[in-house]
């Protein structure tokens, strides 16, 4: 069984169907575009599983650049026991902390889980989560590999 990202559908993936299913905000960022997604089952994930992934995100550091729709992709997964079928790095990477299995589209996937964390500009203070902005003398804060 295969859950596919919003990539994978612009990557031109066409699994069998049967053997794939989509979570609903999948098919609201492609607006229709792809008639033939209507031959896969459309299934939301688990509030438990959400809350899940968002959890794991937080602890890799991918939270913030994740979207509501990457989310629910590795919640459906988590329920499904599916394989995600993405390009995106950060999904890839929260795929492989929670122990889901991943493929991708077009794209060399990732080699190795990370940890990311920020670092301001500025002052250059590492932190383990985001803030808008750094807490301790205002600048802007980026995010970078953390070990």
């Amino acid at each position: 069984m295969y859950v596919l990202d919003t990539s994978a559908i612009l990557a031109g993936v066409k699994p069998e169907p049967g053997d794939v299913a989509i979570p609903p905000s999948v098919l609201n960022e492609i607006h229709g575009e792809y008639p033939e997604l209507a031959l896969y089952p459309v299934l939301h994930p688990s509030p438990e599983s959400v809350e899940k992934v968002r959890e794991a995100s937080r602890k890799t550091g991918d939270y913030e650049v994740m979207s509501s729709t990457d989310i629910d992709v590795l919640a459906l997964a988590l329920d499904l026991g599916a394989t995600v079928i993405t390009d995106d790095y950060a999904i890839q990477n929260v795929a492989r902390y929670l122990g889901i299995k991943y493929e991708t589209g077009e794209m060399q996937g990732i080699r190795e889980m990370r940890r990311w964390k920020w670092r301001c500009e500025s002052c250059g203070r590492y932190f383990r989560r985001y803030y808008e902005e750094c807490p301790v003398c205002g600048g802007k804060l980026r995010r970078v590999r953390g070990r």
